[in-house]
């Protein structure tokens, strides 16, 4: 066989490997194959309101939408973000009635599922600043649609579970936020992660053997080339920059990881990589190996794992201490604002707008500086003062008078 020929070979069988992962009857069918039965702790009924095509951004002509099924009853409710799979570059938001996510209504959980503009319109960080403005979005939004804006669970399998893995160690990270509703946090407070890419410069090497490794994942024709824009091993910084595992830290929220041990498209041990540098820095983080499974599939719905999920999501989104304001304090040109569960970065609003915050080094959970706020109060003035925490979490407004 030629050089020639030989090479033209290869780009057929990548090209033939990126359709099967591609495949929309993949995509369009995994919430199907892995939609599951919510169990006899239901909340409500079983329908539920649903509001499609709600817009949370714009690119030119471009609108970008989610769908948001609310459940019935009384809010505010948790929310859990579905970001589906498709190589990055297929897919969409829909979501059939009894598919695992939706039924989570059933249990008193609002979803959003959303669309990300794909790779084929715009090339990585695109992706997760469209995952981030939508988290935004529906902060910014949450008294409208009854959320609990500190309650927010993201939840994706292929792609999506990429993408979900990045909004869970990139809380922190500038350069990934984009543009929109910047005055809110995209960070999340727990994570589904089914079977998503997590280090795409190995890929390759921790793809199953034959016949498993046809794709290429090294190749330019690659959905993971495709994502960031080059060969992936040619641009390793800027593929480094689209990995979840870069960005890991302490302060990232707990991982649910469910894999196939039979996994084709991804392999198995993306997952292993993931869970082991999140338990080193200190993350709670769970890694589940379905034996026998692939890229999604029946196994994910048996009893067992619909278990795990479910108990996960109630764990991580159950009811947090509510953040209050006991009293005021000005002293030259700080505002010193004390209380209780204010968590690390927490911001001081005054009469809404947010001033620059620091917590307390002996008191950080009770007592917050206002490093310049105190000089914007006059003597006899009365202020409403809240806290708002980097989850999202708001105070109930506080009334002050600096005598």
């Amino acid at each position: 066989m030629s050089k020639k020929t030989g090479k033209q070979l290869s780009v057929l069988v990548s090209l033939a490997s990126m359709v099967l992962l591609l495949t929309p009857s993949i995509s369009t069918s995994l919430a199907r194959t892995v939609g599951y039965a919510s169990r006899a702790r239901e909340i409500g009924a079983l329908s539920a309101q649903t509001l499609r095509d709600l817009e949370y951004a714009r690119f030119g002509n471009e609108s970008l939408k989610l769908d948001l099924y609310l459940p019935e009853g009384e809010g505010p409710f948790p929310l859990i973000i579905w970001v589906h799979g498709g190589g990055w570059s297929s897919g969409d938001k829909d979501l059939s009635s009894n598919s695992a996510q939706v039924r989570q209504t059933t249990r008193g959980y609002a979803v959003a599922s959303i669309n990300y503009r794909l790779s084929q319109q715009a090339q990585f960080p695109a992706q997760i600043e469209d995952c981030k403005r939508a988290v935004r979005w529906l902060r910014a939004h949450a008294a409208q649609y009854d959320l609990d804006p500190a309650r927010i669970a993201a939840w994706g399998a292929s792609a999506g579970g990429h993408l979900v893995a990045l909004m869970g160690t990139s809380g922190d990270v500038a350069e990934l936020e984009g543009e929109g509703n910047l005055d809110y946090s995209s960070r999340v407070q727990a994570v589904v992660d089914w079977f998503g890419p997590t280090d795409l410069l190995k890929m390759s090497t921790d793809s199953l053997p034959f016949p498993c490794n046809l794709l290429d994942h090294d190749s330019p024709f690659s959905p993971e080339s495709r994502l960031v824009g080059c060969a992936i091993q040619t641009c390793r910084t800027k593929t480094e920059r689209a990995n979840p595992i870069k960005y890991v830290s302490l302060d990232d929220p707990p991982f649910l990881i469910m894999h196939g041990t039979d996994d084709c498209l991804v392999g198995p041990p993306q997952s292993g990589r993931l869970r082991d540098a999140l338990a080193a820095a200190g993350t709670d983080v769970s890694l589940k190996f379905i034996e026998g499974a692939g890229h999604g599939g029946s196994e994910f719905d048996n009893v067992e794992n619909r278990d795990l999920v479910e108990d996960f999501l109630d764990r991580h989104l159950s009811e947090q201490f509510p953040i209050n304001i006991t009293a005021a304090l000005v002293t030259g040109k700080k505002l010193f604002v004390y209380g209780e569960n204010f968590r690390s970065g927490a911001v001081i609003l005054l009469d809404g707008k947010k001033q620059k915050t620091t917590n307390d080094e002996q008191n950080p959970e009770t007592v917050l500086i206002g490093k310049k706020a105190g000089k914007k109060i006059s003597s006899g003035q009365s202020v409403t003062l809240q806290v708002r925490n980097l989850d999202g979490r708001l105070s109930k407004p506080f009334s002050f008078m600096r005598p």
